[in-house]
């Protein structure tokens, strides 16, 4: 066991060493996206919040808007994004940029604008920064790819993954100081010993905590332009090892787009009803994934004591990205031998079993234990199914089955804020004594949706099974 680990970890680090060598615009790409990407968690964790507490917008309303914002995110990745970077990189991730600051400043001014003005010109700034945020993450990676060669690429796609949790923290560590120290400024309750000259420069313009942090995270992706445009010059750009090259036009007619479709639909993924079995049967188990910033924020602040509240990023920002940062490499490592399929019914049952925790009521201790261990059941999961996918798919029809995949996320994030809000101000309304909430009810309602992820995988296994191309590796 500790030789194949030497083993394990010096495949690791070979990797990692090659990688140090790598053009300096690879970190300038890197870069550019996770903190960039600490902005969108910062403002994403809190939106919910800001359309509820701020806009004064009703609950139904709120998740809506924000689960219609992150399904944006995906299509604009699907759409412009596949092809911005034809424009040059540099220039499409500084466009990039640009757009998302613009957006996320007229975000950060809605508090000042009232009535029908205040949807609109809301529609216009998420709009403005899904399309940012749509061209960014697809032209980074493939920034990684282009500044990587064959050695280190894998290496290259794990760090700015790793570095992206990792920005996770650091936004829930930023985020949990200065949006209850604003508030406590502007509510007389000056109770701040760290920044407090800060804290008192943000609350002279913000108008409320959550604002605060959304300023913060519009200045972060300011900053984050500026020094991208001054880093990565021409001269770093043209350092790239593998400039891609637009693929040759095919030789003879190109079918119509009727004809297109139609071998989309009969001979691609959608003939394959096994993929599509597998692929939609994990739908119900990412809708706890959305509820992640849909209804965790809102429920730790309405429910818990203000000593939990005021901290709330800690739990909701912390911990996920920690344990998946740590997790994901040692469960792939542990988990090679047992079948992917396996570990997809195991590791979603992991994910979803820990919500009927929340069940009991508001408990800081069960609380805890939940993220903890739906977490570790991400982490057992997550990272090979994209592998299984693959799997399922025919020779030539690869990447077909790729973008099919994460059709079921795209709708996860979709659909479940058109009955989040709803739930939430029913079973855990705002400014409501606990005696008049009944979050118990809400969790057991999300845990019984996300069970039948795991139960639904485990009924079809065997006729799954028959459908794969490859014979199953042995599980013991």
């Amino acid at each position: 066991m500790w030789t194949r680990f030497r083993e394990l970890f010096s495949q690791f680090v070979r990797p990692l060493s090659e990688l140090a060598g790598a053009p300096a615009g690879l970190w300038y790409v890197i870069g550019a996206f996770v903190v960039d990407s600490i902005a969108y968690f910062g403002i994403l964790t809190l939106m919910t919040t800001f359309f509820s507490t701020d806009l004064h917008w009703p609950d139904a309303y709120a998740t809506m808007t924000v689960s219609l914002f992150t399904m944006l995110v995906t299509l604009f990745m699907l759409g412009v994004g596949s092809f911005a970077e034809s424009f040059g990189l540099r220039r499409a991730i500084a466009t990039a940029l640009l757009i998302s600051t613009v957006g996320r400043a007229i975000y950060c001014l809605l508090p000042g604008i009232s009535g029908l003005a205040a949807a609109a010109v809301a529609v216009l700034s998420l709009l403005m920064v899904a399309a940012g945020e749509g061209i960014l993450m697809p032209t980074c990676y493939s920034g990684v790819k282009q500044f990587t060669d064959e050695k280190s690429s894998s290496m290259g796609y794990a760090m700015i993954y790793a570095l992206m949790n990792l920005g996770i923290v650091v936004i829930g560590t930023l985020s949990a100081w200065v949006r209850p120290g604003v508030q406590a400024i502007l509510d007389g309750r000056d109770t701040a010993e760290v920044g407090k000259p800060i804290l008192h420069w943000l609350a002279s313009f913000s108008g409320s905590g959550v604002n605060a942090v959304n300023w913060l995270c519009c200045g972060i992706t300011g900053l984050t332009l500026l020094m991208f445009l001054t880093l990565m010059t021409s001269e770093e750009e043209a350092g790239r090892l593998r400039p891609e090259v637009q693929p040759a036009t095919p030789s003879g007619p190109r079918p119509g787009l009727a004809a297109r479709c139609w071998s989309y639909f009969s001979e691609g993924p959608f003939g394959n009803s096994r993929f599509l079995f597998f692929i939609f049967m994990l739908l119900p188990v990412r809708t706890l994934f959305a509820h992640q910033w849909l209804t965790m924020p809102e429920y730790i602040l309405r429910s818990y004591p203000s000593a939990v509240g005021d901290k709330m990023e800690w739990l909701v920002n912390w911990i996920n990205p920690l344990i998946i940062f740590f997790g994901v490499p040692l469960a792939t490592m542990f988990t090679q031998r047992f079948h992917v399929y396996t570990m997809m019914i195991v590791g979603s049952f992991v994910s979803a079993a820990p919500t009927f925790l929340l069940g009991f009521g508001p408990n800081l201790t069960l609380l805890i234990t939940y993220f903890v261990v739906f977490s570790i059941g991400e982490a057992l999961w997550s990272a090979r199914f994209l592998e299984y996918a693959s799997e399922l798919a025919p020779a030539g029809r690869v990447a077909q089955y790729m973008g099919l995949a994460q059709v079921p996320w795209l709708l996860a994030k979709g659909t479940t804020g058109l009955y989040s809000g709803y739930l939430l101000a029913t079973f855990c309304p705002k400014h409501s004594p606990p005696a008049q909430m009944h979050t118990g009810t809400l969790w057991l309602i999300y845990a019984c949706i996300a069970m039948t992820s795991p139960i639904g995988l485990w009924l079809g296994r065997n006729w799954v099974h028959r459908g794969l191309r490859h014979a199953e590796r042995p599980a013991g």
